[in-house]
């Protein structure tokens, strides 16, 4: 058990990021706070490896059902495209991203119940757990500039920017730096080795290796291009469609943030799985898209066992490993743009364009 979880140190108050050898001390954390304080949470009582997994996995299957739960409510039988989809077998307890899954949908749902305040809320509970909810705050905010309700869009931003600093300011005035650590951390390190960033022989598909100032400037750049043009092409469609289209929109936010990231574990399949109950595309996007990751999944780890058990680098396994993560590139590339063509599932409601909400 890493991160101070062993030695029972509370996350980031006594925690630092150490530059010259890009290593967090001390109870510092490479994730939000929300995340590092149930890591902390689950091993209060384990005394070993073995007694973390359980205790992590008892405590995040909760929120994993709670997820499935929303989406049956909100898509019906698609929900099953969350329940029984392989990543949920693969990666439920590789890491703790259940519990942003379980925020993100839980923002999705309360936002279908006309509440667009609390779901940016619990976007930024989720951003505290793992950054990419953010994101999902900016169409709730168009949604409301575009039926000309000024006020309330200023009212949903401040609720989402409200909400995370409320989480966060305790650490930040606690020990500014162990909170800093996190994003230290990922402002230093460069690509995954199983990141586009990081394969520079594949052929047609190659790009210059870049050090991590370089990729944190093009990967940053390529996501902002991506993140404008799927917000600016939902405003053109909201012309066209009297309503903003919220969740085409942040599926293709976070495709756009899982293609041009340079870090892409692969648990990060989570991250993408309810929106392919939320908006209404053809199952095989989805089909692809699993066994794309299951090729991902099988190359990366066998190429780990491979390396570190066998001291072999080269391999089958290291060809299928970056087959898998340039297809998987291709497939969000596209999913960018099918998910922006795509309707909500259930359908959007026309909300009236005209006098803003409360007027006479």
């Amino acid at each position: 058990m890493g991160r101070g979880v062993q030695a029972r140190i509370f996350p980031y108050v006594f925690g630092h990021f150490r530059p010259h050898d890009h290593v967090l001390v001390n109870g510092a954390i490479e994730y939000p706070v929300l995340t590092g304080v149930f890591m902390w949470g689950s091993g209060v009582f384990a005394d070993s490896a073995d007694e973390y997994l359980v205790h992590s996995a008892v405590l995040l299957a909760p929120f994993g059902l709670l997820a499935a739960f929303l989406l049956a409510r909100l898509g019906g039988a698609r929900a099953l495209l969350f329940a029984a989809a392989p990543a949920i077998v693969l990666y439920a307890f590789h890491n703790w991203d259940l519990l942003v899954v379980a925020a993100t949908v839980g923002g999705f749902y309360i936002w279908r119940k006309g509440d667009p305040h609390l779901a940016a809320a619990l976007f930024a509970v989720g951003a505290s757990l793992k950054m990419y909810p953010a994101l999902f705050v900016a169409p709730l905010v168009l949604e409301q500039l575009r039926a000309r309700n000024g006020r309330q869009a200023a009212e949903v931003a401040a609720f989402g920017a409200g909400t995370f600093a409320v989480i966060n300011l305790p650490f930040v005035l606690r020990n500014f730096d162990g909170w800093w650590a996190t994003y230290a951390f990922h402002r230093a390190r460069g690509p995954n080795f199983d990141s586009i960033w990081n394969l520079t022989d594949a052929g047609l598909f190659s790009i210059p290796r870049l050090d991590a100032p370089g990729v944190n400037l093009a990967s940053t750049l390529l996501m902002l291009v991506f993140f404008a043009a799927a917000l600016g092409a939902g405003w053109i469609r909201s012309r066209r469609e009297k309503v903003y289209p919220v969740v085409p929109v942040s599926a293709a936010l976070i495709a756009s943030f899982l293609l041009w990231n340079k870090v892409h574990s692969p648990q990060y399949t989570l991250w993408i799985l309810p929106f392919f109950v939320l908006v209404s595309i053809p199952i095989g996007w989805w089909i692809a898209y699993s066994l794309v990751d299951l090729m991902v999944y099988v190359g990366v780890f066998t190429f780990f066992y491979d390396y570190a058990a066998r001291g072999i680098f080269e391999s089958p396994a290291q060809d299928a490993m970056e087959a898998g993560v340039w297809l998987r590139a291709l497939l969000l590339l596209l999913l960018f743009v099918v998910f922006l063509r795509s309707s909500s599932h259930p359908p959007d409601t026309v909300q009236p364009v005209g006098e803003p909400v409360g007027a006479a």
